[in-house]
Order: structure tokens, then sequence, then C-alpha cells
């Protein structure tokens, strides 16, 4: 009795109509695989935050320098007192502060085009461009002092402000520290993530005892647990963390 020969591939014939459907249940079922796996690792990488972006468009206001960070002031024709502005943090379109062409324009109103992230009550623009503007005629005071709602320890981590409101979505571990200590050392603002009694989730911009950025002061504490105690404060819709730097307390 003979025996049964296995099917062969010779590349210059067709395919064997065994090997053929081996292939095709091969192929297929690397391809759902491939999908199951690009749905499950990145979830598995915590890589997907709320933070998202809106599409290229140009905001008008006041270019400020600080506290803490370059800024935009947004006047709300439906608002008064503490609410007739709202306050945009500000960055380059790279890892930076804005660029010169922009902070040159500091203490005018200016017209800036570029991309807007958000995350929460977090808003940043991405910008590289400014034009000056006429004052608006009907502007309101500028607020100047911001209101103190108290003091208090707060438990949280640094995080940058531009890719937490959702410019790279880095998740957390090596990448997410990487990443923002990239991004503070290049003077994009530093916040502080934390959550309050109500388990809420707050962002706080980080400023010492003068109102001045502390950048170049926590890079060795960034994307890592810590306690701050320090003085809440609030100036528009913007929330500030004032403490010395140094009294910063790891939790590790």
């Amino acid at each position: 009795m003979s025996q049964r020969k296995s099917p062969f591939f010779v590349h210059y014939l067709p395919l064997p109509p065994e090997l053929r459907a081996f292939v095709i249940w091969l192929v297929f079922g690397l391809s759902v695989l491939t999908l199951i796996l690009s749905i499950v690792v990145p979830a598995l990488q915590d890589q997907f935050g709320p933070g998202w972006r809106q599409p290229t468009r140009e905001i008008s206001g006041l270019l400020l320098d600080g506290p803490g960070a370059a800024q935009v002031l947004i006047p709300r024709p439906e608002g008064s007192g503490e609410s007739a502005y709202s306050r945009v943090l500000l960055a380059s379109t790279r890892k930076l502060a804005p660029p010169a062409s922009v902070l040159d324009k500091t203490g005018q109103w200016v017209k800036l085009r570029g991309a807007l992230f958000s995350n929460g009550t977090l808003t940043v623009m991405n910008t590289n461009r400014a034009t000056v503007l006429a004052a608006p005629l009907s502007a309101q005071p500028v607020p100047t002092e911001p209101n103190s709602l108290g003091t208090f320890t707060l438990k949280g981590e640094i995080i940058d402000a531009k890719c937490f409101s959702g410019v790279m979505k880095p998740g957390a571990g090596k990448t997410h520290l990487g990443c923002a200590v990239r991004c503070i050392s290049g003077g994009v603002p530093a916040m502080f993530h934390t959550r309050n009694a109500q388990d809420q989730e707050l962002d706080l911009l980080l400023v010492d005892e003068k109102g001045d950025a502390v950048n170049d002061r926590v890079l060795d504490r960034v994307a890592l647990p810590l306690e701050i105690r320090g003085e809440v404060l609030k100036l528009n819709d913007l929330l500030l963390l004032r403490a010395d730097p140094s009294t910063y307390r790891s939790l590790l």
C-alpha cells in the first residue's frame, strides 16, 4: 500500500491546497491576535488619559509672564469680578516655554494662534505666534492679587502642564517621568496633580513664596509621590500652590 505524501511547497509551483488552507488560517489568526494586542497592551500601559486636543484656533487676551508661568488672560463678556477672565497657560510647540517672539509682547493685548489641550479645568495652548492688538475699551480691571483659599497639606505628584493636558498621554513610570522632566526643564509650566477631600482631581500651578516658577528646583522630584504643605491660591479660574520647594516631602 502506498503512503500518502505530505504537501510540499515549491516556490515556482502553485501552493498545495492543504498548505493554502493552513496559510489562510495562520494569516487570519495573526491578524486577530494583532488587533487584540493593539487594544490590550496600551491599556495595560495606562496610556489613555482624559486629556484631549482641540482644533488649531486663535484666542485673544492680555499676555502675562506670571505668576508661575506665561499665560494669557482672556475676557469673558458674561462674567464679572473674579469670573471676568479665564487664564490659559502657554507653551511652545516643542517641549519648551513659548519663544521670545511671543514673550517679547508680555503686557500687551495679543492674538495667539495654536493648538489647545485640555484636561479637566487645565487648559494649555502650544503657540509660536503672537500678534499685538489694541486693548479693548470695555475690558474690566485686571486682577493682580490672587485670593487665598487657605493652607493645606496635599499629596500628589509634579507633572508638566503640556503632556498631562493631552499632548502625549505618557501614562506612568519611567516614560512619564522622562517626558515630564524634559518639559519642565524646558520651561513648560510645572503643576501639582492631587485630589481633594471629595476625591476630585485638582491641578495647581506651582510657585514659590515670591510667585515665581519652581521648574529648575524640582527636577529631581518630578513624577514622584510627594507631600506639599502650602497656601492654595485662586486667580480667576487658575489654582496655584505657593510653597518653598525645599519643603516638598518625598513619600517614597
